[in-house]
């Protein structure tokens, strides 16, 4: 497939955002290669859509790590549109699949109920290409009613914490840092008008390229560590607000 130099479209971030965006799309097959990948998914559109929002609320905690082999300078993300979990797991089957045990949570209490579990593969590259560490990412996705959410959970990042984080709250000694942004989707070909520039420097907008038409959506991000985990939940138009994720966290937290 043909790839779209997704770097010109993010010209105001961190080089190693841009990376990071332009790795993760560039990775997406078009629609011919999608009838030959079938048993190969990397997503579908719908989460597509939400890889790339979740790409850029990485901007939060991802910069530029030192491992044995260099520097990460991109962060590539596959994964399947088949569930891994369709039942809550039990700490023995994350701990086997995964090789860390998590905080599960069945139903938090304002009425959010596990839907399925999905794994996310992680890999970071250098500027050349060359793999300098791997994740094996566990992501959850709850339910009310028709409102959705995810929580994504990682015994490491492929970066490092950014100092740009806001701490909106700690509890039991742990730091809660939220994110929320708007976020304009648009087709790989769109042309930035004036006001889009305008908006974007400003701030309103975040802009995300690969959709077929536009789209406006509003995000929030709410993540911390415990007992060497990363957590961060990833509500994209939802009704939830930013103190029930917070609330949701200190239930995550709280669980034995």
């Amino acid at each position: 497939m043909d790839n779209y130099n997704w770097n010109n479209a993010f010209p105001d971030t961190p080089e190693s955002f841009k990376n990071k965006v332009s790795e993760t799309l560039n990775c997406l097959p078009d629609q011919k290669e999608n009838g030959e990948m079938e048993n190969k998914k990397i997503f579908n559109m719908g989460s597509f859509k939400k890889k790339v929002i979740i790409t850029l609320a990485a901007t939060m905690i991802i910069g530029t790590t030192v491992f044995a082999a260099g520097k990460v300078f991109f962060i590539s993300s596959h994964g399947s549109n088949i569930p891994t979990y369709t039942n809550i797991p039990t700490v023995e089957q994350v701990k086997k699949d995964f090789g860390f045990n998590p905080k599960l949570i069945k139903e938090f209490n304002n009425g959010y109920v596990f839907e399925n579990g999905c794994t996310v593969n992680n890999e970071g590259l250098d500027e050349k290409g060359n793999s300098v560490g791997k994740t094996k990412e566990l992501d959850f996705t709850y339910k009310k009613g028709n409102d959705k959410l995810s929580l994504s959970m990682d015994n490491q990042i492929l970066g490092e914490k950014s100092n740009k984080e806001t701490v909106v709250d700690t509890y039991n000694g742990i730091n809660l840092c939220y994110h929320s942004y708007a976020n304009k989707l648009v087709p790989p070909d769109y042309k930035m008008t004036e006001q889009d520039k305008k908006d974007e420097l400003s701030g309103k907008y975040v802009f995300s390229y690969g959709s077929d038409k536009e789209k406006i959506s509003q995000v929030q991000y709410l993540n911390w560590m415990q007992d060497g985990i990363y957590y961060s939940f990833l509500a994209i138009d939802s009704n939830v607000s930013q103190d029930e994720l917070v609330k949701m966290a200190h239930q995550v937290i709280d669980t034995k």
